[in-house]
C-alpha cells in the first residue's frame, strides 16, 4: 500500500541520483522545487519539477542511472517503492502515470531523431509530394515493397491533383503482387498476418495497439532519405501504432511483419482501463513503456558517444536487455533479431558496414553469422563487460 505520507526533502544542490549507480527500489515525485539531470553523454540538462517522476524507469528496470540528477532548488518529493505500483487502486493516478511515461518517451525519442537528422523542424504538416515519393522509394530499395506500395497508395489520397498521378498508378499496378490479403481473425481481436503485411505508415497511424503473440515485427522510419530500424519486436511485445501526440515527423513510423504473427489489436483506452483494473497486469506493461523509454535514452546515448565502440556496446547493451526481458532466468545466449544493417542504421552508419562489422568483433562474448545477426555468447558477462567499460570511460572523462 502506498504512503501518501512519506515525504521526502533535498536540499538545493545534494545528488539525488548518481550516473551509473544502481538504484533503489523507489522512485520519487515532485511535489515542490526542481531538478535537474546533467551527464556526459547529454549536451544540455533537463528540468524536472511539480509532478514530475524522478527515477522510476531505472528502478523498475533495475539498471544503473543514465545520467545525474541534482536539486537545484529545495525539493519535497513523495518516495513510492515500486512494489506498491500493484497496489494503486486510484485510476486517474494510473492514467496520469501512463501519460507521463508515454510523453517522456516521445520527448527522448525526439532528442534522438533530432540528433540523428538533418532536418531538425519538420512536422507533420510540412509533408510534401516529393518526400512521400522519396519514403516510398527508400521502402522499395530496402526490400520492403508492400511498405512502399503502401505509401504509393496514401500518395494518391494526400495529392490526388498532382501531375504525377498516372505514373503513380502505373506504379501501383506494377506492383499488385504487394497487395497482401487483410489479416485472418482467429478469436478475441487476435490476426494472423502474413509475412510483409504493413500495418501502419509514417502517414497514416493506424490507432491500435498492437500485442504480439508470435511472430517478428520491424518498427522503420526514413531519415536523411536513408531508413532507420527504430525496433524489432517478437512474442509478448506492444507496438503502439497511434499518432505521436509531438508533431516532429520523424516520430512517425511504418511497422511491417517481418515473419508470419499472431497479434492483438487494442484501443489505447481499452487497455488503459486493463491496466487500471488488472493489477497484475502493471509490472507487465512498466516493463513495456520503462524499456522503451531506457532504449530511447541510451540511443541518445550511443550518438552523443564521439568512440564508435562505445556507440555499438550501448547500442547492443539496451537491444540485450530488450529481447531479454521474457527470456527465461536459465537463458544465457540470444540470437538477437536485428541484422549488422539495423545496428548500422540506427547509430547512422548506413553506409559503414564492414566498419560495424570489425568494431563488433572486438566485443567480448558476441558472434556474428553468415547472414549478418549478431549472436551474444554470454548475456550476464556481456552486461558485465558494458558496465565496466562505460565506467572506465566515464572515469577518463571525468
Amino acid at each position: 500500500m502506498i504512503n501518501y505520507n512519506n515525504i521526502v526533502s533535498f536540499k538545493k544542490s545534494s545528488i539525488i541520483f548518481i550516473e551509473d549507480n544502481y538504484p533503489k527500489k523507489s522512485f520519487y515525485v515532485i511535489r515542490s522545487g526542481k531538478a535537474v539531470s546533467y551527464g556526459k553523454y547529454f549536451d544540455s540538462n533537463m528540468e524536472y519539477t511539480n509532478g514530475d517522476i524522478l527515477g522510476l524507469v531505472n528502478s523498475v528496470l533495475n539498471e544503473p542511472y543514465f545520467f545525474n540528477v541534482k536539486a537545484d532548488t529545495d525539493i519535497e518529493a513523495l518516495e513510492i517503492n515500486v512494489d506498491d505500483i500493484i497496489n494503486i487502486y486510484n485510476k486517474d493516478l494510473i492514467k496520469k502515470m501512463h501519460n507521463y511515461l508515454e510523453n517522456s518517451l516521445e520527448i527522448w525519442l525526439s532528442k534522438y531523431y533530432i540528433n540523428l537528422s538533418h532536418n531538425h523542424s519538420m512536422t507533420k504538416y510540412d509533408i510534401n509530394e516529393g518526400y512521400v515519393l522519396n519514403l516510398a522509394q527508400v521502402y522499395n530499395d530496402n526490400n520492403f515493397p508492400t511498405a512502399a506500395y503502401e505509401i504509393y497508395n496514401q500518395y494518391l489520397k494526400f495529392f490526388p491533383n498532382s501531375s504525377s498521378i498516372k505514373d503513380i498508378k502505373d506504379m501501383i499496378a506494377s506492383m499488385k503482387e504487394y497487395n497482401l490479403p487483410e489479416p485472418e481473425a482467429i478469436e478475441d481481436n487476435i490476426f494472423y498476418y502474413k509475412k510483409g503485411y504493413c500495418l501502419y505508415t509514417e502517414f497514416m497511424a493506424s490507432n491500435y495497439l498492437y500485442l504480439i503473440n508470435s511472430g517478428k515485427v520491424g518498427v522503420y522510419n526514413v531519415i536523411n532519405s536513408k531508413l532507420v530500424t527504430r525496433a524489432i519486436y517478437s512474442s509478448n511485445n506492444l507496438i503502439d501504432g497511434y499518432i505521436p501526440d509531438i508533431t516532429y515527423q520523424p516520430l512517425s513510423t511504418t511497422t511491417i511483419v517481418l515473419e508470419d504473427s499472431k497479434i492483438k489489436l487494442l484501443k489505447k483506452e481499452e487497455f488503459i482501463s486493463i491496466v487500471a483494473n488488472v493489477n497484475s497486469l502493471r509490472p507487465y506493461y512498466l516493463q513495456i513503456i520503462c524499456t522503451k523509454i531506457r532504449n530511447s535514452v541510451l540511443k541518445v546515448m550511443a550518438l552523443s558517444s564521439k568512440d564508435i565502440f562505445m556507440k555499438l556496446l550501448i547500442t547492443i547493451y539496451y537491444i540485450v536487455r530488450t529481447e531479454s526481458l521474457f527470456l527465461n532466468k536459465d537463458v544465457n545466449t540470444a540470437k538477437l533479431l536485428y541484422k549488422l544493417q539495423d545496428i548500422a542504421a540506427v547509430i547512422g552508419y548506413n553506409n559503414d558496414i564492414n566498419m560495424i562489422k570489425n568494431e563488433l568483433k572486438k566485443i567480448r562474448f558476441i558472434s556474428i553469422d553468415d547472414e549478418n545477426y549478431i549472436h551474444i555468447l554470454d548475456i550476464n558477462n556481456f552486461i558485465k563487460e558494458y558496465e565496466i567499460y562505460k565506467k572506465r570511460l566515464s572515469l577518463k572523462k571525468s
